[in-house]
């Protein structure tokens, strides 16, 4: 028998143009993806580091704002602490000032003081020793009469009734006048000291002059309130406990006549 025989050929293929661009064309794509998925890459990363410095910053930001607004307060508590501080030295200041006037006050009104307090216990013991009942004997008939002496007035009573006009009298007997009443408190305080009787006062209607005028016709803080009370003409006016009222000049009171001292009693 003989021998197969084998055949070798050869067999060329032929690629056509779009074939051959489909290969180079994946031959070709390939890098470039590649590239641009490196490049995408390292962006995001870029992104993320700045994104991270941002936030960092603008937490460095804040903090040094409250930090900032922190300082600007303690500053303004240390402004409101110091001018505080100053108000009150100010303050203490004055304090002492007008401690230290007050004490040189009270010594320079020491001596002041002391004489007040002296004329004082000198009226009151006046009043306790010149407080007298006595049984007159220069005037025969004239019979009961007291007087005492307050500050520097004395008052002598006549404790027998007489008209107006007698009461004038028996004052200018004493060389003393009707007792004229300088002030309100005056008013009380013999009011206080008188017995629940009327006595008649240096008040009176002058029918010349048409008008009420006090014995010595002087002014008195009296006056005002003593017009008030709207007196009827002609008349006179007596003091009792309670009241001053007018009335008719010839029934019979008491008598009060008043002199001012000239010199104080030894």
């Amino acid at each position: 028998m003989s021998e197969p025989k084998v055949t070798y050929s050869t067999v060329r293929i032929h690629k056509s143009s779009g074939l051959q661009k489909l290969v180079r064309h994946e031959e070709t794509q390939g890098p470039r993806e590649a590239g641009y998925r490196m490049c995408s890459v390292r962006w995001q990363l870029t992104v993320r580091a700045l994104g991270i410095l941002c936030f960092l910053l603008l937490v460095t930001v804040a903090v040094l704002a409250m930090k900032i607004f922190q300082y600007s307060q303690q500053l303004q508590e240390l402004h409101e602490t110091v001018y505080h501080h100053h108000n009150c030295s100010i303050m203490q200041s004055d304090i002492n000032l007008k401690e230290e006037m007050l004490i040189k006050k009270s010594i320079d009104c020491s001596p002041g003081e002391e004489l007040l307090e002296s004329l004082s216990r000198e009226q009151k013991r006046w009043y306790s020793e010149t407080k007298t009942v006595l049984v007159t004997s220069q005037h025969t008939g004239i019979g009961v009469t007291y007087w005492f002496c307050y500050g520097i007035k004395c008052y002598y009573f006549i404790m027998n009734k007489n008209t107006w006009s007698e009461c004038k009298q028996e004052c200018q007997n004493y060389n003393l006048p009707l007792l004229k009443i300088d002030d309100e408190d005056e008013l009380k305080f013999l009011q206080l000291q008188i017995f629940p009787e009327s006595y008649w006062i240096g008040w009176s209607y002058d029918k010349k002059k048409k008008e009420w005028a006090w014995i010595d016709n002087g002014p008195s803080k009296l006056d005002e309130k003593i017009r008030k009370l709207n007196f009827k003409p002609g008349g006179c006016v007596f003091l009792s406990k309670t009241r001053l009222e007018d009335t008719n000049c010839k029934i019979s009171n008491y008598c009060i006549c008043g002199k001012k001292l000239d010199t104080f009693p030894a």
